[in-house]
């Protein structure tokens, strides 16, 4: 099995649950236990996706659902930021943080080989 601990992207991403995971336990109870939980487990899924692309031979698949999560977490974030559930600090620090897995993730797919050359021509 590959280890992933080294791995950037896996750190920030792990470093990015523990900080909503914090932020979330000042929520009030139905934020708390509904779109802030969901926030929790798509966080969660993040960083299996990032184990699984990390181990799998053909990585693009679990990197294309990993962006896909974060494009999911960022919806969710903003509402509650919209909600007046986050501050505008924790949610500032919360999005640079989302925009920088975005990027290594994005990296590491290219890295990768991007797209194959029959899904460039159709996109």
């Amino acid at each position: 099995m590959a280890r992933y601990e080294h791995l950037p992207v896996y750190k920030a991403a792990y470093d990015l649950n523990l900080y909503f995971f914090k932020l979330s336990h000042s929520f009030p109870k139905d934020f708390k236990y509904g779109l802030g939980q969901e926030v929790r487990a798509l966080l969660t899924e993040l960083l299996d996706l990032i184990i699984i692309a990390n181990n799998s031979q053909d990585k693009r698949s679990a990197l294309q659902k990993a962006t896909l999560t974060i494009e999911r977490v960022k919806f969710k974030a903003r509402l509650l930021h919209d909600l007046k559930v986050i501050k505008t600090t924790s949610s500032k620090h919360f999005f640079v943080q989302l925009v920088e897995i975005s990027q290594q993730l994005k990296k590491w797919y290219d890295y990768c080989g991007g797209l194959s050359g029959s899904q460039e021509k159709k996109g």
